[in-house]
């Protein structure tokens, strides 16, 4: 018989597939002073030849909230989305999005050209386009042939 490994992370991805565990955790969407608990989107980054890319997904919230600051090789992504209730006669009977502010930080492997970084927003996704320093793109060096 193989050995398999233990992985705690496995152990408690288990958790989340029973119900009862699932309803005694979702008792805990809001922190003890009424606040809901911080959210953080979910960031991609991604090299590419001459530029990173950051894919953050931010649904549902207003891209002329969002700050993007980047000091040396810190990118941070800062804002918040605000919660919209239809009716003041509603129950709200179970809330999984997050709302509030949020903070990503990421540091980047490579320096990058702060005054060319572009950030565009689409379908509830942030692009920031970060072309790297002229010293990490690299250059093909023709060879001369001498005869």
């Amino acid at each position: 018989m193989p050995m398999i490994r233990w992985s705690p992370r496995r152990e408690m991805e288990s958790f989340a597939r029973d119900p009862f565990f699932r309803s005694f955790f979702d008792t805990f969407d809001v922190a003890e002073d009424g606040l809901d608990r911080p959210w953080y989107p979910r960031l991609d980054l991604v090299e590419e030849k001459d530029k990173l890319v950051a894919h953050v997904e931010l649904p549902g919230v207003d891209p002329k909230a969002v700050q993007i600051h980047l000091q040396g090789d810190v990118l941070t992504v800062e804002g918040e989305r605000k919660e919209e209730r239809e009716s003041q006669d509603a129950k709200l009977l179970k809330r999984e999005t997050c709302y509030g502010s949020f903070t990503r930080t990421v540091h980047l492997p490579y320096r990058v050209q702060a005054d060319k970084v572009k950030a565009r927003y689409k379908d509830g996704v942030m692009t920031i386009e970060l072309p790297k320093a002229e010293e990490f793109v690299g250059r093909q060096i023709p060879v001369e042939i001498t005869k």
